[in-house]
């Protein structure tokens, strides 16, 4: 513990030290750009990430559960901050009890219904710093949802930005009113006390808003770059609207808009400071396009998603008319720098992306296939034959939309779930992606993978496998298989999301629910960490 302080008040003096030097050189302090080495921001971000990684404790161990075990909680988005402390976001059916009180900060839990919440555990995960509801959302969640729909991303300064599409009454004192019975909450929170920087709605016409497909990510400049699904009605015309938020002009490219019911990707980016910057669609005439995460690195935009034909001025896609999977780079001019497609080319078959992760400049995607393709790579071939459903894994690199290796999990006798796998995450002290998958459920072992890397058995209802897989090639390390309840399917516990906050210590979300047969009406939450030296 004395080492510990005795380095932070070390590295505290060595920054104030560098933040004077810089003071008085010839640097151009009046810009405000994270992104320019030569700007105040930039060298007030460095100062910050410095002071940051002085808090790293890789031997935290705490355990937070919230939820009466009545209701349903479904967690959402789970971050890791710079400072060690960590933003947890879900819906739930019923007020948390936290720090004694079920109030949330700003706003209460509203109609007994599904509200978006969001709270702030300590670095020492002792205790919940703040919590807030964010709004209502009873217009129909799935019990499964894929993408992190309650959004969240940390400003260069620590500040936290939401994104979420809520419906219900909206709040008072916003920079832009909420018009529509369904809108998208923006708001921008003070990380450690949970106020309010600024907060509007982005509304939207309802007869073209999707209620999934949507996400926040903030990029080098603290711009909040809005991904967002638009709808055509029956009868099909293109959105030359998109969002409406203060300052944001129409976009600069419109959807397709040929089809009823036709869904189409689009980004929006916002200013930190809550001001409108551009917008644009990627129009393509196919149905649907479905989008599962993005990502920004640099001034490029990483879009990852399904969609049934290729995306306008761009060509390559398997199956036309058929659902395949594709990568997208776009710039910030909001225009495609290349888009590549994967996925079988057998007909009346499906390719989906379903969760995407990123770590040491890689990104892992995982989904499922009902068919056989690319052996790129390939150390674990698809098994079965004709429509049988099978994880898939693949990765790309940054500025390239070509995936590296291919491998797949399967079974020749059974289909796997349908059950979304988000619990993917990489730890940097192995080099390796680890997460959980449900197994088969019959409860028998996936086929085509050698003997020596799979250990473990399941002998009860919602049994799950814990996957090890090496970054560059895809190869397995290990295979666990391990129960997902107890006895007779009681006490269900299922991992939902994880990732690294220090030195291999990892944060995980899982939901509890009582029995297997509960699980789509009843869980709780629980958060929680351990010393890097006892995860598995």
């Amino acid at each position: 513990m004395k080492l510990h302080t005795k380095r932070n008040s070390t590295i505290l003096i060595l920054l104030h030290f560098l933040f004077l030097a810089f003071s008085f050189g010839q640097c151009k302090l009046n810009l405000n750009n994270p992104a320019d080495p030569f700007s105040k921001s930039f060298l007030e971000t460095f100062l910050l990430n410095a002071y940051f990684d002085s808090f790293c404790d890789p031997n935290v161990r705490g355990n937070i559960r919230l939820g009466s075990g009545t209701k349903m909680i479904k967690p959402m988005s789970i971050k890791t901050l710079r400072s060690g402390k960590t933003v947890v976001t879900a819906i739930t059916e019923e007020p948390l009890v936290w720090n004694g009180t079920a109030d949330g900060i700003h706003s209460n839990h509203q109609n007994s219904t599904f509200n978006a919440v969001t709270f702030v555990i300590d670095r020492h995960f002792s205790k919940i710093l703040w919590l807030d509801y964010l709004g209502e959302m009873s217009y129909g969640i799935e019990d499964w949802p894929h993408d992190p729909i309650v959004s969240v991303d940390e400003f260069s300064n620590g500040d936290l930005g939401f994104f979420v599409l809520v419906n219900g009454p909206g709040r008072s004192n916003t920079i832009n009113d909420k018009v529509n019975n369904v809108s998208y909450y923006l708001g921008r929170y003070n990380q450690d006390t949970g106020a309010i920087v600024w907060q509007g709605y982005a509304n939207k016409d309802n007869t073209r808003i999707a209620i999934s497909g949507y996400g926040l990510k903030i990029n080098d400049r603290d711009e909040m770059v809005l991904r967002f699904t638009s709808t055509t009605s029956a009868t099909p015309s293109s959105d030359t609207v998109g969002l409406s938020f203060p300052g944001l002009p129409t976009p600069q490219t419109a959807t397709n808009g040929s089809i009823a019911n036709q869904t189409e990707v689009g980004i929006a980016i916002i200013s930190g400071d809550g001001v409108g910057k551009i917008q644009s669609f990627f129009p393509n005439p196919g149905n649907p396009t479905e989008t599962v995460d993005h990502f920004v690195i640099g001034d490029k935009i990483y879009i990852f998603g399904n969609t049934n034909t290729n995306f306008v001025s761009t060509s390559g896609h398997p199956s036309v008319n058929e659902k395949r999977s594709f990568i997208g780079i776009a710039n910030q001019n909001l225009t495609w720098d290349s888009v590549g497609y994967f996925g079988t080319s057998a007909s009346t078959s499906e390719t989906n992306i379903e969760f995407v992760t990123y770590g040491n400049g890689k990104f892992l995607l995982i989904g499922k296939s009902t068919n056989a393709f690319s052996n790129a790579g390939t150390l674990y071939p698809f098994q079965g034959s004709g429509l049988n459903r099978n994880y898939f894994f693949t990765s790309s690199t940054i500025n390239s939309t070509t995936p590296n290796w291919f491998q797949f999990l399967g079974s020749t006798t059974v289909q796997v779930p349908q059950i979304y796998p988000n619990a993917f995450t990489y730890r940097s002290t192995t080099d390796e992606f680890l997460g959980e998958l449900l197994a088969n459920d019959d409860g028998s072992l996936f086929t085509g993978i050698p003997s020596d890397l799979v250990t473990g058995s399941i002998q009860n209802p919602f049994g799950q496998v814990r996957a090890k897989l090496v970054p560059q090639s895809g190869q397995f390390k290990t295979l666990e298989y391990f129960n997902g309840s107890e006895a007779g399917g009681n006490n269900v516990t299922t991992l939902t999301n994880q990732t690294e906050i220090c030195r291999g210590r990892i944060v995980k979300t899982k939901f509890l629910s009582p029995t297997f047969s509960s699980v789509t009406s009843i869980r709780s939450i629980e958060v929680s960490t351990r010393p890097a030296s006892e995860e598995p």
